[in-house]
């Protein structure tokens, strides 16, 4: 059985994702395309402006036979971690034979040998990449600079090199391949028109639904630096433009400088909001490689027997009910698991309260487990019906 994978964000589904499911299948004569996707929040420190099921099931209606969920860790973290997370998720899976990406370039061995020269960092580069940011350079600048020629600073080409440099570093035997991208309309111009044009009924959601919700995480923390992506500098920044505070955007500008972009300050708020800390991440990290679980959000009947194969193979457990949790995972990946949940639920609250609708979204619409235990710190534990579609 030939599987291949693919890490996506599908904030929302555009032609170019479908372009990448039509070419993963053809270039690799695959049997089945699992699709590794992004949560409810997402890499640019916001929420996703659809959920999760949303997304999963318009890749299930474009090609994809499975679709899993990235951890949260994973998935509102920087390019290095987000690599990482999402081929230890592939590798997890004990099946998966070929990594399909897009790629401005398309030039499989440029991003090898980039990869290659990024993975021999020194204390010289960690110098010049210093020196760099401190003058002003983005991070994929100041990284291009300290490496030499041969670093891509487009965003695709310099993720497609983050991937190959997680593959050579866990002696991977999955197999890359850099698909050129196509023209069509970005993601970004399409969540734009989105907002522009959402109504009441519309659960489509931005950075500044969750305005109040930062406001009161930032005030109550009583140690800022602690969360992911803050440094010491970043909290006494936050800290002393906090009065001014109005939104959750307009805060990310008023906080950004040539040092810190407004990507970068905006993924550090929402850690603050989530409550991620660096603690956690470097646990999570140590301990499973960023992969302790696999948690499907949806398949296609067809690929019933891709599931069954694997469950057989896959190296963590496979939730596809979160009744069985508790029992097959440690204690601290069930914790981490727990603050994974509540912040899905946070998002579908939110969700609901832009319709006017139920609180709790597509928790509060499942079966009650009452094998969870609330004293554990799970508010609401439903588990949510797998998309299954024809």
């Amino acid at each position: 059985m030939k599987v291949t994978g693919i890490i996506a964000e599908c904030n929302p589904l555009h032609e170019g994702h479908a372009y990448l499911i039509r070419e993963a299948r053809a270039r690799t004569g695959a049997d089945h395309v699992v699709v590794a996707m992004s949560g409810d929040y997402v890499q640019r420190g916001a929420p996703s402006i659809l959920s999760c099921r949303d997304r999963a099931e318009s890749l299930l209606r474009e090609g994809a036979d499975l679709v899993v969920e990235l951890p949260l860790y994973v998935s509102c973290s920087g390019a290095d971690y987000f690599a990482r997370g999402g081929v230890a998720l592939l590798e997890s899976l004990g099946l998966v034979t070929d990594l399909v990406f897009g790629s401005e370039s398309g030039d499989l061995d440029a991003l090898r040998a980039a990869a290659e020269k990024l993975s021999e960092e020194d204390e010289a580069y960690r110098t010049s990449l210093r020196d760099g940011l401190r003058n002003g350079m983005t991070f994929p600048e100041a990284r291009a600079a300290a490496s030499g020629s041969g670093v891509p600073v487009s965003p695709n080409d310099l993720l497609g090199t983050e991937y190959l440099k997680a593959l050579r570093a866990s002696g991977s035997s999955i197999r890359p391949h850099a698909v050129p991208r196509i023209s069509c309309r970005s993601a970004s111009g399409i969540r734009t028109q989105m907002l522009h044009a959402r109504s009441e009924t519309d659960p489509f959601l931005c950075r500044d639904d969750f305005s109040d919700l930062l406001l009161h995480a930032l005030w109550s923390a009583d140690d800022l630096s602690r969360y992911l992506d803050v440094s010491g500098d970043l909290a006494r920044r936050f800290r002393s433009l906090l009065p001014s505070y109005s939104t959750y955007s307009a805060f990310c500008e008023a906080v950004k400088t040539r040092n810190y972009t407004y990507t970068r300050i905006s993924r550090a708020l929402l850690h603050i909001m989530l409550g991620m800390t660096s603690q956690t991440m470097d646990r999570f990290d140590a301990s499973c490689g960023l992969c302790g679980w696999i948690r499907p959000i949806g398949f296609k009947k067809s690929a019933i027997p891709l599931i069954r194969e694997i469950t057989a193979s896959c190296s963590v457990p496979f939730l596809d009910k979160l009744a069985s949790a508790e029992k097959v995972l440690p204690e601290d990946l069930y914790e981490l698991l727990q603050e994974e949940i509540r912040a899905e639920f946070l998002y579908d609250l939110m969700a609901a309260r832009r319709t006017h609708g139920p609180g709790g979204g597509r928790w509060m619409s499942g079966d009650h487990d009452p094998s969870v235990n609330p004293e554990k710190g799970v508010a609401y534990a439903f588990s949510k019906p797998l998309i299954i579609i024809d």
